[in-house]
């Protein structure tokens, strides 16, 4: 497997070279930027991505993007390192994909650094912080230039109660992603983390070999859970947003003209996909109330505190560590209030 793996990235890399990756951008030259990611064409992330292209191919800077979809050219992690060899010239990949490659990209997963959406949004907005680990990987061969912020990640269980603190999952088999993270994050939060695919939880839910999940409430319906699991708490957990990286080879040979014209594209972009993601989830929690799911706002202080040795050991990894995760807790917004457990 990992020979035939190897010999697709290979393949990939030769036909991109020879499709010629990391034009030249002189002036009056054409340059054709290839960017890559996982999602099926007809996914509302593809969409998304779409319009980028077509703001770049609009910008009248020589600019032209062209998209590889589906996973074409690989995982996720494969793309990173085309990017990185300066093969592929840009990928949308997860903030959870790029921490295989820079540990700076961890703090993205670690529960509770964002407190709420407007946090979240505030920091990936303003913070400086998130914006030196935008360029950490510049070493390496790739910058990030830019996120698609998606909704928080919450608890939903089969037994129709609202998940208010940990003592309210104890017992519980909460089904998890294949990551230590995950695994820690859930057990601290009361829960018995069972890491497992997602194709296979709806029979697992529905089998009583799972009691629950963590996810966003897209889970409910395009994966059908909300068929099987009838309450969802907005525990609001976890914050993990998508990254567009961009090869350094190709960015260092683009004018100042095309540099701007790509940020103020992903920006524009950026601020789409917000807009159309509450739609996506506004009609989602529509449709899963409609399968008799029921929606509890809690106050997460309690999860909040059960996670917190999880954010003592993050910060001790170093102090760059620190200093990251101190400057995101400048932008937890000073009117923040919990809201109370109602259905």
């Amino acid at each position: 497997m990992k020979k035939i793996k190897l010999l697709s990235i290979l393949f990939c890399m030769t036909v991109l070279l020879f499709t010629g990756c990391g034009n030249s951008s002189s002036e009056n030259e054409k340059v054709t930027l290839r960017l890559a990611h996982t999602q099926t064409p007809d996914s509302e992330v593809a969409r998304i991505v779409d319009k980028f292209a077509e703001t770049v191919d609009n910008s009248n800077t020589n600019l032209d993007v062209e998209i590889y979809p589906s996973g074409t050219l690989g995982s996720e992690r494969d793309t990173i390192e085309l990017v990185k060899a300066g093969v592929l010239d840009m990928a949308k990949v997860g903030a959870s994909s790029l921490d295989q490659f820079n540990s700076a990209y961890s703090i993205f997963s670690l529960p509770y650094v964002f407190q709420s959406t407007e946090h979240y949004y505030n920091a990936l907005e303003n913070s400086e912080g998130i914006k030196e680990i935008m360029m950490s990987g510049e070493k390496d061969g790739y910058i990030a230039l830019g996120f698609y912020a998606s909704g928080a990640r919450n608890v939903y269980t089969t037994k129709d109660e609202p998940a208010t603190d940990p003592s309210k999952l104890k017992g519980k088999k909460i089904r998890v992603m294949e990551s230590p993270t995950a695994k820690k994050m859930v057990s601290l939060m009361g829960g018995s983390p069972v890491p497992m695919a997602v194709g296979e939880v709806y029979t697992a839910l529905q089998q009583g070999l799972l009691d629950g999940g963590e996810n966003t409430e897209m889970a409910l319906t395009v994966n059908k859970h909300g068929e099987v699991a009838k309450a969802y708490t907005y525990t609001e957990h976890q914050y993990t947003p998508d990254v567009v990286i961009i090869s350094t080879k190709l960015w260092d040979k683009l004018n100042d003209t095309q540099k701007e014209a790509l940020k103020n594209a992903m920006h524009k972009n950026s601020e789409d996909y917000k807009a159309s993601y509450a739609s996506m989830i506004d009609t989602a929690v529509k449709q899963s109330e409609k399968m008799g799911v029921k929606f509890y706002r809690i106050d997460k202080k309690p999860f909040i505190e059960a996670v917190q040795p999880m954010h003592e050991e993050y910060k001790a990894k170093g102090a760059k560590f620190a200093e990251y995760y101190n400057d995101i807790q400048k932008y937890v917004p000073t009117n923040a209030e919990n809201s109370e457990t109602k259905k």
